[in-house]
């Protein structure tokens, strides 16, 4: 029934898990090399200015890891839904 629907569960299960490793990836990954090189510098008007930058990326950073989790829920949930509605169709045809 899924390919009714244009669903390939195993493509769709693929993608979730690999998006599903590379949120956790970039976690687990250094946020920036910038980071460490501030903690050497002292003010002034350059200091400030790769601090807003790094401030930038962070949250860019922040947002992407969110927008890949959300994407690889959305496709963990593609599979599972289908999988349900395969089964409640399923089920149906056994009653007639």
């Amino acid at each position: 029934m899924a390919q009714k629907f244009a669903c390939d569960l195993e493509e769709a299960d693929a993608v979730a898990r690999e998006l599903t490793r590379m949120r956790s990836d970039m976690k687990l990954s250094v946020p920036h090399p910038l980071a460490d090189a501030m903690s050497t510098m002292t003010g002034g008007p350059v200091v400030q200015a790769l601090a807003e930058f790094l401030n930038a990326v962070t949250t860019a950073r922040t947002s992407l890891i969110a927008s890949v989790d959300t994407a690889a829920g959305l496709f963990a949930g593609l599979v599972e839904g289908t999988l349900d509605l395969d089964q409640v169709l399923a089920n149906q045809t056994m009653e007639m």
